[in-house]
C-alpha cells in the first residue's frame, strides 16, 4: 500500500486558511483521526496517509467552521486491496529430474553383477 490521498474543497475565503479535520472509519469498525489538513486559498485541502490494513475505509472530512462559514462534514468511501506478493530476491533454482538416470544406472549394475557371477559360474565349473 503506497498511500491514499484525499483532496477536498472547503469554503473558499482568500485571507485565512482553515484547518479540516480527517476521521476514518477501518475495515474493523475502528474511528481514529489520522491528521489535520489545512486548505489552501481556493478552499481545497488534502492530505497524504497509509492505510495499515485492508479492507474498506469511510473517510469523514470536518471543518469545524468560522466566523464567515458555517461548519461542515462530507464522507466518501474506498477500499484497500491486498498487496500485491514481491519477487523473491533469490532466483529460483530447479533441480533437474535425475530419477531415470539413477535407474537406469542401477539396472546396468544388477546386469553386470549378473554377467560377472555367469562368468564366474561358468569358470568354476570348467576347473578340474
Amino acid at each position: 500500500m503506497d498511500g491514499v490521498r484525499l483532496h477536498a474543497k472547503t469554503p473558499t475565503n482568500r485571507r485565512h486558511r482553515r484547518a479540516v479535520t480527517i476521521d476514518v472509519i477501518d475495515a474493523n469498525g475502528n474511528y481514529r483521526n489520522i491528521g489535520t489538513a489545512v486548505s489552501d486559498a481556493n478552499g481545497y485541502f488534502s492530505l497524504q496517509w497509509k492505510p495499515d490494513i485492508e479492507g474498506k475505509y469511510t473517510v469523514i472530512a470536518t471543518f469545524t467552521g468560522s466566523e464567515s462559514y458555517w461548519p461542515s462534514r462530507s464522507e466518501a468511501s474506498f477500499a484497500v486491496d491486498p498487496a500485491a506478493p514481491t519477487a523473491s530476491p533469490y532466483p529460483e533454482i530447479t533441480v533437474p529430474n535425475n530419477d531415470i538416470y539413477i535407474i537406469g544406472m542401477g539396472i546396468a549394475i544388477i546386469i553386470v553383477i549378473a554377467i560377472v557371477a555367469a562368468v564366474l559360474l561358468i569358470a568354476i565349473k570348467k576347473r578340474p
